[in-house]
């Protein structure tokens, strides 16, 4: 029994939902804290009054004029709030004396739940937005190159995307064996996601999991719910088989497997799993040597090089350097936020007769190098000194770069941008401290700044 120091109105308040009661004229005799809080309406002010003046789609007038009660039922009593609530009528013997309600607040839910199906529509719209600016990113039209060969061969990849074909694509390191990979997948309108997988960078003991996936407990460290692999995720899609020429041997027949029936089976399940795989695989080595070596099977060196693509190294197409240097710099100078600086005659010729022998790749690492240089440096052309030493040095610039340097006024020219260049960065653009560093007078430093262009 509770004690007498204990009162129906003291319990009542100390319950989060709010409890109220009425009369059968619907007059409003109990309103707890709880109700206080949720309704901000106080005690003093509804009770002795008519609970539809407050609340006009309240619940407890139906209960009483129907003498049933509602369990769990959603009520929203006034614009913005949302309950849960229950309601009983309450009888003394068989007599209707009122009714009681027990509101449980569930706004937040609602508006969780409001957010969510915002969240997951404008997932939609934002996954068919990434799918429509990868389509602009990745085409086949975003791909650089008026060589005659090379158009021929963005040419073939167009024909052949869209069927399921294989393609096998072969050139050197840098020479955009992903880019085409993912612009015949865009030209394919294939269903599903382009999935790349560096078959070099995956240790040979985990190349099969992560391909195939594994059940729940099929090693230490698995998850206990499993997980899929590459190929499922590629399921209706593309899968890319980047540096090929590095899968294990004992990976090789698995692969040929899925190719000739689409069927893979996790690691350590029994099960096999139909998916819809094209393959575009990719590689910088000679399969067909390895082949006659015996270090790659024979049947999938065939199965893969349904469609052969070579990409050219940067070095045979030079005339597009130009093209590919003016598309670098618009992208980093967007990314850095700098202004597109200008390219003279000499230095593009200087990028031209280099051998670039990470290719297009290199070219862009270049690219970008040379962006940061000039904003940090506030210049607005690009000139020798923010050439690499290697591009200099190297390829049919050479020899042209050694009669330019007999010159005793150039060699000067040249000495001084690189020493205020050096100065500037080590000092992060304070011109006093370089000015200390070059031990010169800082008016000179600045004369010699705005002389050559470095501001």
């Amino acid at each position: 029994m509770l004690s007498s120091d204990f009162t129906i109105e003291m319990i009542l308040d100390n319950v989060n939902d709010a409890v109220c009661v009425v009369n059968n004229n619907c007059i409003t005799k109990f309103w707890n804290m709880g109700a206080e809080k949720l309704y901000g309406v106080k005690r003093e002010q509804i009770v002795g009054k008519c609970i539809t003046d407050f609340f006009p789609t309240a619940l407890l007038p139906k209960v009483l004029k129907e003498g049933r009660p509602y369990e769990n039922v959603y009520n929203s009593p006034r614009k913005d709030s949302h309950n849960i609530i229950t309601a009983r009528p309450l009888y003394d013997k068989d007599e209707l004396i009122g009714a009681i309600s027990c509101d449980r607040d569930i706004s937040e839910l609602i508006r969780l739940t409001a957010i969510l199906d915002k969240t997951q529509l404008d997932l939609k719209a934002l996954e068919e937005e990434i799918n429509v600016l990868n389509r602009n990113r990745f085409s086949f039209d975003q791909i650089i190159g008026d060589d005659i060969n090379f158009r021929e061969i963005i040419n073939l990849c167009k024909k052949v995307s869209k069927s399921k074909i294989n393609v096998l694509i072969m050139g050197e390191s840098g020479t955009g064996k992903e880019v085409f990979a993912r612009a015949i997948h865009i030209e394919s309108e294939r269903k599903g996601h382009f999935i790349p997988i560096n078959c070099s960078a995956i240790p040979d003991d985990l190349m099969e999991s992560e391909l195939f996936g594994y059940e729940g407990g099929a090693f230490t460290g698995a998850l206990r719910k499993g997980k899929g692999g590459k190929f499922e995720l590629a399921n209706e899609g593309t899968l890319f088989l980047d540096e090929i020429g590095d899968m294990p041997m004992s990976m090789q027949p698995k692969i040929l497997r899925v190719l000739e029936d689409g069927m893979v089976t996790r690691v350590g399940g029994s099960k096999s799993i139909k998916v819809d795989v094209r393959i575009v695989a990719a590689t910088n080595k000679d399969l067909k040597k390895m082949m006659y070596e015996g270090s790659f099977r024979k049947d999938l060196y065939y199965r893969l090089n349904s469609i052969l693509v070579k990409l050219p190294p940067l070095r045979e197409r030079r005339d597009d350097i130009p093209d590919l240097v003016n598309r670098f710099l618009e992208q980093f100078c967007m990314t850095y936020r700098s202004n597109i600086p200008e390219i003279p005659t000499e230095v593009m010729k200087m990028l031209r007769s280099y051998d670039w022998e990470g290719n297009i790749r290199e070219l862009k690492n270049i690219i970008e190098r040379i962006v940061i240089l000039v904003k940090n440096n506030k210049a607005k052309k690009i000139d020798m000194t923010y050439l690499p030493r290697s591009i200099i040095d190297n390829g049919a610039g050479k020899t042209e770069n050694r009669v330019k340097t007999l010159d005793i006024n150039k060699i000067i020219e040249n000495a001084e941008k690189k020493a205020i260049l050096e100065a500037m960065e080590i000092s992060k653009g304070n011109k006093a401290k370089a000015s200390k560093l070059l031990n010169i007078p800082r008016s000179t430093l600045y004369f010699k700044l705005g002389k050559y262009n470095l501001e």
